[in-house]
């Protein structure tokens, strides 16, 4: 997975993109001047099938557009918590635990990562989607068990020919 901003990114926006770095098996790019047929053309120099172009509002990462081989896929709406500490995940055992059922299906495509077996529940090198205060909310956990990385909040999600489903 590649992932890059919007073209002039805030601090906030680019440190976001290096802790999703950290957390998921992803490079991050600066995207400086590039046009996204370039961002394209450098994930697949890169040998990556999926590029994420994070966009901000009012210097914060508002908006998360997911693409897979050049084709727009889905775009996550979204407010950043960066309270939690970086720890380190070790990015070839990740798994994701979805405890959202409309998500459930979605994020395994998204990231390309496998849902956790019931029978092998563990809070390693996870990514946990669950419900808080009504709002869908995606945590890291790293090697240890640890909360690290971005909290990202979900307020809603439009995949291509969908309507905008907000929470």
């Amino acid at each position: 997975m590649l992932i890059t901003t919007s073209r002039k990114p805030s601090q906030r926006t680019r440190t976001f993109c290096r802790g999703l770095e950290r957390a998921l098996k992803a490079r991050c790019v600066n995207r400086g001047k590039m046009s996204l047929r370039d961002v394209f053309l450098k994930a697949k120099e890169m040998e990556a099938d999926r590029v994420v172009v994070v966009s901000e509002r009012d210097g914060n990462p508002n908006l998360m557009d997911f693409y897979h081989n050049g084709e727009f896929f889905i775009s996550l709406v979204i407010t950043v918590d960066f309270s939690l500490p970086n720890g380190r995940m070790k990015k070839d055992n990740l798994h994701i635990r979805c405890e959202v059922d409309e998500l459930r299906d979605i994020f395994p495509e998204i990231f390309a990562i496998p849902l956790e077996e019931p029978q092998e529940y563990s809070d390693e090198n996870l990514i946990l989607i669950r419900t808080s205060k009504s709002r869908p909310l995606i945590e890291f956990f790293d090697g240890k068990g640890l909360a690290t990385g971005p909290r990202i909040y979900l307020q809603g999600w439009k995949m291509v020919g969908d309507e905008d489903k907000s929470s």
